[in-house]
């Protein structure tokens, strides 16, 4: 590691730490401020006006300093270059309120530590933060990405250069959008991350790693790995719109419990790749996106430890699942008690394996052999059992609250409720609603199980076969029906089951039943704007609606009617995740339904739901693949165009695309079909 020379001054009680513009590690960086930090409370100001490219390593160690002196009852702020801009967005990714104040001039920043210190948290801890950056100068464009990224060195030859980027970034994980409206190329030094790359439009091509022989080019649909953190890379992007996620390979390390490097660009096959896609779609849009859960850490270190798992499971990696058996020397009782103590003191933190074996002082292979060997479980299981019991205390301890159920669940880091709903009713055989409402006199209660176990072979048959008949269903209409077919043979009292969806235009539509007969009752919540479907999906409701007999229900009047119209007397209904829908179970019988029939479809609610995002996925991965199979020939025909016209003409490639380009605007027509047209008429031309 190379030293790093802080220089420092003592000014009254106000010390001064002048960052030198010199190339550095965060390591090195981060132990000379912490050797240069005053011994007792007192205000530092960190002076950055020397450093004319602030990059994203380094604000995180500044930013982490400022927030430790601040934290121990001091003061800090920062005197910026008044022409610092892409040194202020960097800042932002970390501090967007500006906790720790800046100040353009030395003496403004002396004033600011003339007050008195405030001992206050930072504000740039786990928050979500985010950015945006638009701009047509390249010089601008060159100067934001070396901050953001790393020093690099970009080009264009294309005029106009429309960059448009926008972040969402918490701790160790940044996930970028950016849509390049022009050909740039590259020259990047090393990032210090794992960085992925997702193309959505456009190409990138002659992509060439430092110490690597070949180039390589990549198009929309590709997911891929830009380079090993340790090494920089060059290419050209062409018009590209493209998303990247960047986070610390420390991340990698903790999850497989040694550290590890990729060993290829590429994913080992698609169905790991969407894997990826959708554990960094989770993180972005149901956890960082979300108001409330992007700032709670256990729900971010989750989400973000899927992530890291995603993308060891997809990449070819260094790490070995051969260790050496440690069973005999690591995997003893002392080992066990330490890492139980440790699970059941912080099962409320964001904790990993690489935590626990570190508490218990093993390797993480020793601590799950212990696991498996003493108590038939995993370290994971466990963690997940323990946080189970702490949700059902507190559910226990609440009084009757709609709220209370997504509340406690997030707080113990689950943020989506069928999943919480599904591992609560498989561990104590009860939904978490019921547990809720076990002592509130008014609840309404269902007629208790003559079969309490309803878990039958046969039933447990039906269930393997749903698994596989949803997962080789090729529509979301063929997927649904698999699921209200299903209970209607597993689910005794069933005479009617249902699967209703909400619409793009918030309307109720009937996706799946077994009669036709559920449209009617459908169709009467949708008129009236009230009905169980319509309760289950609102944002305030725990997900699942009970009624022993509809003769004598007052929630839902004109639906009651209709559907005791129909013969029908008593129904569950339960939500579907993320409120997109709802599965309906109905009786002709009055208390036709038993407890352990509500337990099932919240079984077979999760299942619809599982299906449902497993056909979407489906559906539009053959969408992604006729756009891919498109665009490749679109590229190769592209590419056959500028073969003939270098020949013909003499010129270099990018020559023979501009003119190929130019002749695109001048006609106003696709490019793709100008280039087909010099594919065709080749020997006219003399190609």
């Amino acid at each position: 590691m190379r030293h790093v020379e802080i220089s420092a001054q003592r000014i009254g009680t106000v010390t001064v730490l002048v960052l030198p513009d010199t190339p550095h590690d965060s390591v090195s960086l981060s132990e000379a401020l912490i050797a240069e930090a005053p011994p007792a409370p007192a205000h530092v100001v960190l002076d950055l006006r020397q450093v004319t490219l602030l990059a994203v390593a380094t604000a995180r160690v500044v930013m982490d300093f400022a927030g430790s002196v601040v934290r121990h009852g001091g003061g800090c702020s920062f005197v910026m270059s008044p022409s610092g801009v892409a040194a202020e967005a960097v800042l932002d990714l970390f501090d967007p309120e500006h906790s720790i104040s800046r100040h353009k001039t030395f003496a403004k920043s002396l004033a600011d530590a003339a007050k008195t210190p405030r001992t206050t948290t930072s504000g740039f801890g786990s928050a979500v933060n985010t950015l945006a950056f638009d701009s047509t100068d390249l010089g601008a464009t060159e100067d934001f990405l070396s901050a953001s990224y790393a020093p690099m060195r970009i080009g264009s030859t294309t005029g106009a250069a429309g960059a448009h980027i926008t972040r969402v970034a918490t701790g160790s994980v940044s996930i970028d959008r950016l849509d390049l409206a022009f050909e740039m190329t590259y020259d990047v030094q090393p990032l210090g991350q794992i960085c992925l790359c997702d193309i959505h439009e456009g190409t990138i091509e002659g992509h060439r790693v430092d110490g690597w022989r070949e180039a390589e080019a990549f198009g929309a649909g590709e997911l891929f790995s830009f380079s090993p953190p340790d090494r920089g890379y060059a290419g050209r992007i062409c018009r590209a719109r493209y998303d990247i996620t960047m986070f610390d390979p420390a991340l990698l390390e903790q999850i497989a419990g040694e550290p590890v490097r990729l060993l290829d660009h590429h994913a080992v096959d698609a169905g790991s790749a969407r894997h990826v896609r959708r554990a960094i779609a989770h993180l972005r849009d149901d956890v960082l996106a979300v108001p409330g859960i992007g700032d709670n850490e256990l729900v971010v270190a989750t989400a973000t430890q899927y992530l890291a798992a995603a993308v060891l499971n997809a990449f070819p990696t260094t790490a070995s699942g051969h260790e050496p058996d440690l069973a005999g020397r690591d995997a003893h009782a002392g080992a066990l008690q330490r890492a139980v103590a440790f699970i059941d003191a912080n099962a409320d933190r964001p904790i990993g394996l690489a935590d626990i074996a570190a508490a218990a002082r093993v390797s993480p292979r020793s601590v799950e052999q212990a696991f498996q060997h003493h108590l038939g479980t995993t370290p994971m299981a466990h963690l997940r059992r323990v946080r189970l019991d702490g949700a059902r205390a507190e559910l226990r301890a609440s009084g009757v609250d709609d709220t209370a159920v997504g509340r406690i669940a997030t707080r113990w880091g689950y943020h989506r409720p069928a999943a919480f709903a599904a591992h609560y009713l498989a561990t104590y055989g009860v939904t978490p609603q019921q547990t809720l409402r076990d002592d509130e006199p008014a609840r309404r209660t269902l007629r208790p199980a003559a079969d309490h176990d309803r878990l039958t072979d046969a039933v447990l048959g039906q269930f393997e076969a749903l698994t596989g008949s949803l997962l080789d269903a090729a529509t979301t209409e063929a997927a649904l029906d698999h699921v209200v077919r299903t209970a209607r043979e597993v689910i005794p009292g069933a005479d009617l089951v249902s699967v209703t969806l909400r619409g793009s235009a918030g309307h109720l539509v009937t996706a799946a039943s077994t009669s036709g007969a559920a449209v009617e009752l459908d169709q009467v919540q949708e008129v009236t704007g009230r009905g169980p479907g319509l309760d289950v999906v609102a944002p305030d409701e725990s997900g699942q609606v009970i009624c022993d007999d509809l003769a004598a229900d007052e929630r839902w009047p004109e639906f009651s009617a209709a559907a005791v119209a129909q013969g029908r007397r008593a129904l569950v209904c339960t939500g579907l995740h993320d409120a997109t829908g709802a599965l309906t179970v109905y009786s002709s019988r009055p208390d036709g339904l038993t407890s352990a029939d509500a337990r099932m479809a919240v079984l077979l609610a999760t299942h619809g739901s599982l299906a449902l995002a497993h056909a979407r996925l489906a559906e539009k991965a053959d969408q992604r693949q006729g756009e891919l199979r498109r665009a490749i020939e679109s590229r190769d025909i592209i590419g056959q165009a500028k073969g003939i016209l270098m020949h013909r003409q003499g010129i270099s490639a990018d020559e023979a695309f501009y003119l190929l380009r130019t002749t695109s605007q001048e006609l106003n027509t696709k490019l793709v079909e100008i280039a087909r047209t010099v594919a065709a008429r080749r020997r006219e031309l003399g190609g």
